[in-house]
């Protein structure tokens, strides 16, 4: 899929999730897989809890982690990448 910064993502629903310390741990219940998220991975997880864009999910990222715009693209996208082959997130 080409993810582009107007591509509007959001979580699926009916996945439980629960933090720990700054790290958030998911089940799909479909799958009956278990998902473990570092603290960025949980910042995303957070900022998709409302349908966001890919843009404005990076430019949020960039305020909190200060990176670099093309570096956070590129590792958000591989990660958003695999939540939506996991089918965690959905493509408005």
């Amino acid at each position: 899929m080409n993810i582009t910064d107007n591509t509007e993502l959001s979580r699926s629903k009916n996945i439980p999730f629960s933090e720990i310390d700054d790290e958030l741990v998911m089940m799909d219940l479909d799958q009956g897989k278990y998902y473990g998220l570092n603290s960025v991975g949980s910042s995303i997880w957070t900022l998709l809890s409302e349908p966001i864009t890919f843009g404005k999910l990076c430019d949020e990222l960039q305020l909190e982690y200060k990176v670099e715009r093309d570096e956070c693209q590129k590792q958000v996208k591989e990660f958003v990448t695999q939540l939506l082959k996991s089918k965690l997130v959905n493509v408005k």
